[in-house]
């Protein structure tokens, strides 16, 4: 097993600022195919630095180098990219498709990630033809009838490349790079629900290609380790930079009712924007109930039960629009390129940091100022917590319940350097966004009728109240009774509710209130009377739950 220091010392390190250059210093072949195919105006050094390597693998197998040159262009054609989302790891791999003799093979996660690079090499007059599942056996030869005839890029998936006739043929493309985006999923889908993704190697020793690129913006240590095993052997030049977006402020909204947090800010930030919902049931919910609030033709969800051409409709949609808001899972996760999008907001977080810091990554590509909102409950803080201390889960629960920089939580997760942080809710106020005021509504309320209500009652008596606070602010009634039942119960998990279960009567009582913050219970605020009265309560349940489990006898011997 290889440590940290063998796996990244033949790697380069390269700052993301260079800003010495001008446009004539970077008028080579690969600048000039790229501009004239995707309309840019140069390439950054990073971009430069893994297509470098690219062609100069892609000639060492052809035998057009010297023996001294040799050795380490074969090393170079085996490498892991690390760039921050954003940065062009596609034009990595896109502009040596232009300058090389036979196709590139791109493998895809997502079905909706190869439709919308497939939409942009459309638009760059870059040929390219997908092999995905279900298709007919006279779609697949026109496929190959159009690589034949000089299609420069390959489409797939893991799961397709698993079909021995399919990767028979391809073997005989003389296919000269492949290139793998996403790669972290090796090492956190292959191992659990796509297994395909573990026979990567196998695949590149069939093809046996002069260069293989892995690309990822996001990876810890371990995960970046087993990536190197599965797809090269654990032997990988690595090129990486600082995974750290400046221009995304990262926030952590607290809050006891997060489906109402999430509609408040989408209600009031800035627009397109991405929601994560976890599941799709959850998606569907949210873009439901997001259409009542922002209209119908401003929401949609996306999730990987929409049929094929929904999926496209859907994605076609979003492009187009400005004040979009789409209700979304993972399958929209990666890689989908909207440049604009001015804000994401985690309803459900992520399972790791790595999935977190690429979905978040979706905000402002453009290179504008974007925002990523965490909503995060007492469920969330209880489930992450009981992760062992460094893993990639509890880093989670590190960076939501940070009181230090939450972008330095980030980086130091993935290994990452230093960084002087003006874009987190903690280094800008001190302290995390919040919704506590929500609580702090609820137990003012309760106090003022304590004990006088049941729990219908008080939900009942609550929507209405926060309903009338609320509509002040937005317009609207946003409160719904499923919203109230879930704030009330966590607070009640959390003790700043209690209920007082006499034989006579159950109402709602909470403790008191210090500084406009929810305290929790404690005994000492209960008078000595209310003491024994809870002790005799206690003994008056135990006694009627004997009557009920058996005969009197039993009570008396």
């Amino acid at each position: 097993m290889c440590n940290e220091n063998d796996l990244l010392k033949e790697g380069i390190d390269y700052p993301l600022v260079c800003a010495d250059w001008t446009e004539a210093d970077f008028d080579d072949e690969a600048t000039l195919a790229a501009k004239e195919a995707f309309g840019i105006k140069f390439l950054f050094p990073w971009q430069r630095i893994v297509i470098a390597n690219i062609m100069d693998a892609v000639r060492a197998g052809n035998d057009e180098m010297e023996q001294s040159e040799l050795n380490d262009s074969v090393c170079k054609g085996r490498q892991i990219v690390l760039l921050p989302t954003g940065a062009g790891k596609s034009l990595c791999f896109l502009t040596p498709a232009l300058l090389l003799d036979g196709p590139t093979l791109v493998i895809y996660p997502l079905l909706a990630l190869m439709s919308d690079q497939k939409r942009r090499m459309d638009a760059g007059h870059l040929e390219a033809v997908e092999f995905r599942g279900g298709q007919s056996a006279e779609e697949r030869e026109e496929n190959f009838r159009r690589i034949n005839e000089g299609a420069k890029i390959i489409l797939a998936n893991p799961e397709v490349l698993q079909n021995e006739g399919l990767l028979s043929r391809l073997c005989t493309c003389g296919i000269k790079h492949i290139a793998i985006d996403e790669a972290h999923c090796v090492s956190e889908w292959g191992d659990s629900f796509r297994p395909a993704y573990l026979t990567l190697g196998e695949m590149i020793r069939k093809i046996n290609p002069p260069v293989v690129t892995a690309f990822t913006a996001t990876a810890s240590f371990t995960v970046l380790q087993r990536v190197s095993e599965v797809l090269f052997g654990g032997e990988a030049h690595i090129v990486r930079s600082d995974s750290d977006r400046p221009n995304i402020h990262y926030t952590v909204v607290n809050a006891y009712a997060k489906k109402r947090a999430a509609v408040r800010l989408a209600l009031t930030e800035q627009k397109p924007m991405l929601i994560f919902c976890g599941t799709r049931k959850n998606a569907e919910d949210m873009a439901r109930e997001l259409s009542v609030c922002c209209g119908r033709g401003k929401v949609r969800f996306y999730h990987a039960g929409l049929s094929r051409e929904e999926k496209k409709d859907t994605e076609k949609w979003f492009h187009g629009k400005t004040d979009a808001i789409m209700a979304v899972t993972c399958a929209y996760g990666m890689g989908v390129d909207k440049q604009d999008v001015r804000t994401v907001i985690h309803y459900a977080p992520p399972p790791n940091v790595e999935s977190y810091i690429q979905e978040a990554g979706r905000a402002a590509r453009d290179g504008k100022i974007g925002n990523a909102f965490l909503i995060w409950g007492p469920d969330d803080s209880h489930r992450f917590s009981l992760y062992p201390k460094g893993s990639r889960q509890r880093a989670v629960f590190d960076f939501a319940e940070s009181q230090t920089c939450r972008r330095q939580v980030l980086l130091d997760a993935l290994n990452g350097e230093q960084a002087v942080c003006d874009g987190c809710d903690v280094c800008e106020r001190g302290k995390p966004a919040d919704f506590a005021d929500d609580a702090s509504f609820v137990q003012d309320f309760v106090l003022r009728n304590r004990k006088c209500m049941d729990r219908e009652e008080i939900c009942e008596n609550l929507l209405e109240n926060l309903n009338r606070r609320d509509v002040l602010r937005f317009g609207m009634r946003i409160w719904e009774e499923d919203d109230v039942v879930e704030l009330f119960t966590s607070m009640m998990k959390e003790k700043y509710l209690r209920m007082c279960l006499w034989p006579w009567f159950r109402k709602i009582d909470c403790g008191t209130r210090k500084s406009g913050v929810p305290q929790k219970i404690n005994r000492k605020y209960l008078s000595k009377r209310w003491r024994r009265m809870a002790f005799w309560e206690n003994r008056t349940a135990s006694f009627l739950k004997k009557i009920r489990q058996g005969p009197l006898e039993s009570l008396f011997g």
